[in-house]
């Protein structure tokens, strides 16, 4: 599975490159979905006599669902080093993807797109680990797919207000 994340950023001293820019995860590990709604929940209160005369094993709850919910996306995967540039790079330019500000322009995940059109998402987190494997400077670029950064991506699905 391939996974795409694409937006404009600016130009850094942490990357090179800049614009509307595409970063692909080709070794997704895995893909999480989380939906979570928020719901006000009433616990009634029973005397000692209620719950004397009441025999149940059930709760006295209501609940109100007002729609006020969630949709997080977790992806798990490797950066590796291609033809054009290092692991290293297209780290730092997820990084930028999510401290500039707004929606990405588009995720898209298999045949699956999400952008203005459909429903926005946002980089909300992001977390690459490196294992020391004497494999090279993380800046050459050895143009092998060698799989050097483990990557995790919090994307928060909503439309920007």
């Amino acid at each position: 599975m391939a996974i795409s994340v694409q937006k404009t950023i600016p130009s850094s001293n942490y990357y090179s490159g800049s614009g509307d820019t595409t970063v692909t995860l080709n070794g997704v590990e895995d893909l999480t979905i989380h939906s979570k709604k928020d719901l006000i929940k009433i616990r009634k209160p029973k005397t000692k006599s209620r719950q004397s005369s009441e025999n149940s094993d059930e709760f006295d709850n209501s609940i109100v669902d007002l729609k006020r919910g969630t949709d997080e996306i977790t992806i798990r995967g490797w950066l590796e080093d291609d033809a054009s540039e290092t692991a290293w790079n297209k780290f730092w330019k997820l990084r930028a993807m999510c401290s500039r500000g707004g929606a990405l322009t588009a995720l898209i995940i298999d045949n699956i797109t999400f952008n203005s059109g459909t429903q926005e998402v946002f980089l909300e987190d992001i977390t690459g680990v490196l294992k020391p494997d004497d494999s090279g400077a993380l800046n050459t670029n050895y143009q092998d797919d060698r799989a050097r950064i483990n990557v995790s991506m919090q994307l928060f699905v909503g439309d920007e207000r």
